[in-house]
């Protein structure tokens, strides 16, 4: 599912590209990417193989995605993020930052860190970008056009990239697992 506002890839790409253009980077670039972040640098990548000396990813979007690729949890949650009801959930809920977020990491997270990760998502208006960014996760073919920058990069890493690349494996994970985690690691370098 996707809205008007989802667009959000290519705002942050630009900003992205922009921030690197602005510090000057011609050559020896090493990206250390994750999440979504991964897809901006492999993307970056993509475009400026020249300028970069190597990949450093963890828990990345390194190929589109199909639900078996989630774990059940994780897959019950998105799906829900991006289907109609996502609204209530994300904006009205803000359970990205109040589920997801502190479901992810193996500690507890004291009062004063939530109300840290709460800070910048405590109107409803602000959490927008929470809602958007999970509705353009590369999966099942949608959204194509994201699907299609993905994918653009992930063969253009399995095949013709020799820059060298180091995947730092989380385990258990939950991006990087499974089918997924079996294509980086066939990458030459």
């Amino acid at each position: 599912m996707t809205t008007g506002h989802d667009l959000i890839f290519e705002s942050s790409k630009k900003y992205f590209d922009g921030f690197l253009a602005e510090l000057g980077i011609k050559n020896n670039a090493t990206l250390v990417i994750h999440d979504w972040g991964s897809a901006l640098g492999f993307n970056w990548a993509f475009d400026n193989p020249e300028k970069v000396k190597g990949i450093c990813y963890m828990e990345a979007i390194v190929k589109s995605m199909q639900w078996a690729d989630w774990n059940e949890d994780a897959r019950g949650i998105f799906q829900g993020f991006r289907s109609p009801a996502g609204e209530e959930m994300i904006l009205k809920k803000n359970l990205f930052i109040e589920a997801v977020l502190p479901g992810s990491i193996l500690r507890k997270l004291s009062d004063e860190e939530m109300n840290e990760y709460r800070r910048p998502f405590l109107e409803e208006e602000d959490r927008q970008v929470t809602l958007n960014w999970p509705r353009q996760i590369p999966i099942e073919g949608e959204p194509a056009q994201i699907v299609e920058i993905v994918d653009e990069y992930a063969d253009w890493l399995a095949s013709d990239s020799k820059i060298p690349k180091l995947f730092i494996n989380a385990d258990p994970g939950s991006i990087l697992v499974g089918r997924q985690r079996e294509f980086c690691r066939s990458w030459d370098n």
